[in-house]
């Protein structure tokens, strides 16, 4: 349970740390590793916050597809 709160804190130092990153004509594609999943199955890449991409299971190991 300590992991989880821990991670969930690192998620939320990270969201504060992006906000207002990017730019509108960020357009990312295909399936990326290192990703930030908001655990509704939409994530995000920090390069471009502001896109939405889904969680797909790509070769056993779950990547941000746009």
């Amino acid at each position: 349970m300590k992991s989880l709160h821990q991670a969930q804190k690192l998620n939320r130092a990270a969201q504060k740390a992006i906000i207002g990153q990017g730019t509108s004509s960020c357009a990312p594609t295909g399936c990326h590793l290192n990703a930030i999943n908001n655990s509704n199955d939409r994530c995000f890449i920090l390069s471009c916050p502001s896109k939405y991409g889904h969680m797909q299971l790509v070769n056993g190991t779950y990547q941000c597809c746009f």
